[in-house]
């Protein structure tokens, strides 16, 4: 089937479609030349050279960034850490103040900031001034919601404070399909919040958000695929897509149950071993900070033992370049892993979900 990346491509376009994918691609451009400036250009080109050389101390800040303003949620996701309550870090939210300094010391290169990882974004009680904050310094800012939390009031500050982008997650055609995943919510009320945006933004004269109607293919929906393509249609979303869920688990049976039966339509793939075929774009590109400043090589990783460092507690720029760092890119040297001053978690990555590895 050909690497991990090939099939992640051929699983999006196979069931996103053409129209959607043009419809993407214009956005992300239009994002790129929005939001850039000759100094942001320069960074992000020269952290994609400095991935292609894997160099372990680095010049370029990430130009992409994950800020998890909290790790609490209105839903019970059965694949899902925090739906779960298996999160290997205390819940909170993050104060807004620290978001403000976390974000004075990134404008300078920050191209994108996605405002989501482990919670529901809509939760957090600052969470417009945060979008707004951010957006007036020129960043592009990317949610990523359940939408069953969400008034007609919430629509008008969505639109009114500059949001960019906003990923809603339907991974059901009706309500018992989308229940099968989505425990503890109603298809119903998020396709009503859905029409409400888009009318808001109507009504407003504003082309943004860009509303993304996103399904998380599952072996339950994947026979619904056209029926929510057409339903994003008709509500009024942007774009439509598909991704994976997230599966975070040793039990091949558990996987296997989720897991779509038609192979285009999985990103992963049991039929022969994989190694290290993921090569961490990561530690060159972008940075994950979670809400109480613990900064995480990549955006997979919940457990506060794995953090690199603090946000909170030094320059951002000096930590990008401290041990912590330098020994997690040496993992992924040319060659193969080299020694660094310290063993961080990526040591043991191997590109992949530890169920990969049967």
């Amino acid at each position: 089937m050909g690497s991990l990346s090939v099939r992640l491509l051929r699983a999006r376009n196979t069931s996103r479609g053409a129209q959607f994918t043009v419809r993407l691609l214009t956005f992300y451009i239009s994002q790129l030349l929005e939001h850039g400036t000759p100094r942001r250009w320069a960074n992000a080109l020269l952290a994609k050279v400095q991935k292609h050389l894997r160099r372990d101390k680095v010049w370029a800040m990430p130009y992409r960034y994950t800020i998890d303003p909290l790790n609490v949620c209105n839903l019970r996701c059965p694949l899902c850490p925090t739906g779960l309550g298996t999160l290997k870090r205390e819940r909170g939210k993050m104060k807004l103040a620290d978001f403000q300094t976390i974000i004075d010391q990134i404008a300078p290169y920050a191209l994108l900031v996605e405002l989501y990882n482990w919670g529901e974004p809509f939760l957090h009680p600052d969470i417009f001034q945060m979008i707004q904050y951010a957006s007036r310094k020129r960043i592009a800012v990317r949610l990523s919601s359940n939408l069953n939390h969400f008034t007609p009031e919430m629509a008008e500050k969505a639109v009114r404070v500059g949001l960019d982008a906003l990923i809603v997650d339907v991974d059901g055609a009706t309500e018992e399909v989308y229940q099968k995943y989505r425990k503890n919510g109603e298809l119903k009320k998020v396709l009503a919040n859905l029409r409400t945006l888009v009318e808001t933004k109507k009504r407003l004269g504003s082309r943004k958000p860009f509303i993304v109607f996103r399904t998380l293919i599952n072996r339950y929906n994947e026979h619904q695929i056209e029926d929510l393509r057409a339903l994003s249609q008709e509500i009024g979303a942007d774009a439509f897509t598909t991704g994976t869920i997230f599966i975070d688990t040793k039990s091949k049976t558990q996987a296997e149950e989720w897991l779509p039966q038609d192979g285009r339509l999985s990103y992963y793939d049991y039929s022969k071993p994989l190694k290290n075929v993921w090569h961490c774009a990561d530690l060159w590109e972008s940075l994950t900070i979670n809400w109480d400043g613990g900064m995480a090589p990549c955006c997979w990783l919940h457990d506060k033992s794995h953090d690199l460092e603090n946000a909170l507690a030094r320059p951002i720029k000096d930590i990008w370049n401290g041990a912590a760092y330098v020994s997690s890119r040496r993992v992924f040297a040319p060659g193969g892993l080299k020694a660094g001053p310290q063993t961080t978690i990526c040591a043991k990555c191997k590109g992949r979900p530890e169920y990969l590895n049967w």
